[in-house]
């Protein structure tokens, strides 16, 4: 250990000087010369090559274009390697404008780098460089003092499993920040669990102090009773017939445009994806979304800047990516500045007291082929500004989407007079657009709508509606996909539009053909999490305030879903993004270890995801491959992959190990220039390689001639891995075997697993 510790101070030490070395040019870099000219304001036109184009304020600069200031940033910061995507934006305010560049990785772990030029000057205004973090652990538990703080409410509470939105992870490994517990009694009335109300307990893990606690109780007088309940049999039979789960097409919402295919999914209807079955009535009450829970268990153009010049002829030529030659060309084929302005336009009266204050080509996140102009207006100041913002596709000219305030100092406080009801105010916005968009008023389906009440004017008055919102959902082959549709605001004193929004993708829907069907989807909801009745207070959801804003009801509902939907051709379970998840109490529950001397570090493992066994079974004797112990050896980590859905995996040509093979070499487990065979068993000689890489030993491993191997094979062991067997026979990870590493040995699953608990522990 001793010389162990004398290798971490070289590597401390090497580390320093290296950063040492950098710190002066950084310092440099923050601080501009002293002779740097002012902020220049800019005469923008555009011609209809996409290329801003015009000059400064009294003619001393020339407009900077898009491929000059891609140049001005390459030469100024080098893109960080693995950033192979690259788009482009234009943004006009207060007075300048600037050329918005964006690098940034395509699948996991991210990253970015963002670059603003000043498109007068040629200016860098500003850079953000984000590259992944270190990933890091929270803990949850169960200390054992609620009781001890509040004796008798305790005695009305009731032990809750975790809530839909945290997932207790046993403190087997942590990053060095401190490990809080925390537990939650949710109260009872009437024997009904009210989970709004309890006590919550946090514990320090490090110091085994208390952090918190914290109490929330209310006044039982409003609660109904609960005798004269429905019995869950009819709560069941209410929710198949009438709240159940639907089909719907579903897009995740990961970059890829085009590339990200399409899901049939079905989910419950409803904004809270909830199902709330009113228990004395029998009715649904979030059917038509009417009722909700509030507690739902389930770089600036300020300041100085970096002056930089372009290279002249005699400086060297900086060179282009594909990506970014690509960035270039499609710029070129779309409108152009004033094109998309006159566009913007022509569908949304400007009045002639506005200032156009800012202009800007944005980038769409889902769809890299799909970029916007966004226009900006203003008027007034002070309590009586105006504003207005229109954007149009930056391709086709189509409106996207358009917003007005009306709503300004007092006005917002006074009663509005009603001139138009909410049937006028529907009809008012579907008239904009079927006039607007005839093709695709024929794909979609009234969705929902709401009104937006004004102030309340009495104590026991209901405001009267300033608005009124609609939506409308889109649908091909019978089936909705809420994700695209419109959304319109009409105003119900002037009937005019305030808002309106189009989401409309160039996607292909899959074949409904083959579904499970309702009844079966209805069946997997119910075994995976069967209806709790429990006391709920819901909202109206029309969300104005009075004296009878909330009520508490005695319900059945679905207390602790872990998932948010189900393949409709499967029936797997799916996340909020459909992504696959295990169902409820799977984890660890493996057929064939009952007996065998490995399953307490197989089922902790499994507790965390770490490890899986497909049909329930582990097989814990058979030889671990090395794609098995990479992804083992990530996921010990932290990092789960299989719930990340990146772009370059979804035509299914990407092995499922190879997310995890990149991140293990992000991470250090595996080194550069090593490759890995996903399906060779690995040897006691590779475990210790990948261990001691996993700890963060790599630099003291590789120090090997300091090391002496007291192994009867040492010769045997391979000279690169000298260093990783002697601190992982030292540190007590892998145990010599009759004196010997055995260093060819084939690692079994089971004993794998053990290796990994001792690894996490020594981390603790």
């Amino acid at each position: 250990m001793y010389l162990l510790r004398i290798a971490a101070r070289v590597v401390a030490i090497c580390l320093t000087l290296c950063f040492l070395s950098i710190l002066p040019q950084a310092v440099g870099a923050a601080n501009p010369p002293a002779d740097m000219p002012g902020e220049a304001v800019i005469d923008q036109a555009a011609d209809n090559s996409g290329a801003v184009t015009g000059t400064v304020k009294g003619g001393e600069h020339t407009a900077v274009g898009l491929e000059e200031a891609v140049g001005i940033a390459k030469e100024a910061f080098p893109v960080p390697p693995g950033l192979d995507q690259f788009s482009t934006g234009f943004d006009q305010s207060d007075g300048n404008a600037f050329w918005t560049l964006r690098w940034y990785r395509s699948g996991d772990p991210g990253g970015e780098m963002n670059v603003r030029v000043n498109a007068a000057t040629g200016e860098i205004w500003g850079m953000h460089i984000w590259m992944p973090p270190a990933p890091g652990q929270g803990y949850r538990g169960l200390p054992a003092l609620a009781e001890k703080l509040q004796p008798e409410r305790f005695k009305e509470t009731r032990l809750q499993p975790e809530r839909s939105d945290y997932l207790y992870v046993p403190p087997l490994y942590r990053e060095r920040e401190q490990m809080l517990y925390s537990y939650f009694y949710a109260r009872t009335v009437n024997g009904v669990t009210y989970p709004e109300n309890g006590i919550t307990v946090t514990v320090s893990g490090d110091t085994g102090a208390v952090t918190g606690f914290d109490l929330r109780w209310e006044d039982a007088g409003n609660f109904p009773p609960a005798s004269g309940r429905i019995t869950q049999a009819q709560a069941v039979q209410v929710f198949r017939t009438e709240c159940g789960p639907q089909l719907y097409y579903f897009r995740s919402s990961v970059p890829g445009g085009k590339e990200v295919p399409l899901k049939l999914v079905y989910r419950l209807p409803g904004p809270q994806n909830q199902v709330i079955i009113d228990a004395l009535a029998g009715k649904p009450l979030n059917k038509n979304g009417d009722f909700y829970m509030l507690y739902d268990m389930a770089g600036g153009g300020g300041g100085e800047s970096l002056r930089m010049k372009m290279p002249s002829s005699a400086d060297q030529k900086i060179e282009f990516t594909p990506v970014e030659e690509s960035a270039v060309r499609e710029a070129k084929t779309l409108l152009s500045r004033d094109k998309a302005l006159q566009a913007a336009k022509s569908f949304v009266k400007v009045p002639e007291n506005y200032n156009l204050t800012g202009s800007r080509l944005m980038q769409d996140y889902l769809f890299q082929d799909k970029k916007t102009w966004s226009f900006n207006w203003q008027a007034g100041d002070g309590t009586d500004r105006k504003w207005m913002e229109v954007s149009v596709d930056a391709s086709t000219g189509e409106l996207v989407s358009f917003c007005k305030d009306r709503y300004r100092g007092y006005d917002y406080l006074k009663a509005p007079e009603i001139k138009f009801s909410e049937e006028d105010a529907r009809k008012t916005a579907e008239e904009f657009i079927k006039k607007l968009q005839p093709g695709k008023w024929q794909q979609v389906v009234f969705e929902s709508a709401r009104p937006e009440w004004g102030p309340v004017t009495g104590p026991a008055e209901k405001p009267l509606p300033r608005s009124y919102n609609f939506n409308w959902v889109r649908t091909a082959k019978e089936i909705e996909f809420p994700q695209n549709g419109f959304n319109l605001n009409v105003d119900s004193t002037t009937g005019e539009i305030n808002h309106y929004q189009m989401n409309w993708w160039e996607v292909e829907f899959p074949d409904p053909q083959g579904v499970i069907g309702t009844e079966a989807a209805a069946d997997k909801y119910l075994r995976e999490n069967p209806l709790t009745v429990a006391y709920l207070r819901l909202w109206n959801q029309d969300g104005w305030v009075g004296p009878e804003e909330s009520k508490v009801y005695l319900v059945y509902y679905m207390a602790q879903r872990n998932f948010a939907m189900l393949d409709a051709f499967t029936g797997q379970l799916l996340d909020y993004e459909g992504n696959e998840i295990e169902a409820t109490g799977k984890k660890g529950q493996f057929t064939d270890i009952a007996d065998h001397p490995a399953r307490e570090a197989v089922e902790t493992l499994a507790s965390h995801g770490i490890v899986t066994g497909g049909d329930g079974k582990f097989r814990p004797d058979n030889a671990v491959t090395q794609a098995e112990l990479i992804t083992m050896l990530v996921r010990s980590k932290g990092r789960f992959l299989d719930t990340i859905s990146p772009v370059r995996s979804l035509d299914g040509k990407e092995p499922w190990y190879q997310r995890y093979f990149d991140e293990a070499a992000r991470m250090g487990i595996i080194r550069a220039g090593e490759k890995p065979d996903p399906d060779a068993p690995v040897t006691r000689e590779a475990l210790a390689g990948l261990t001691i890489n996993t700890m963060g030993l790599y630099q003291a491993a590789c120090l090997k001639d300091i090391y002496i191997l007291n192994f009867q094979d040492a010769g045997e062991i391979s000279e690169h891995l000298r260093g990783h067997a002697a601190l992982s026979a030292g540190m007590g990870l892998i145990e010599p075997v009759d004196g010997k590493f055995e260093p060819g040995q084939v690692v079994g699953r089971a004993n794998a697993a053990e290796i990994i608990v001792k690894l996490l522990k020594m981390a603790d």
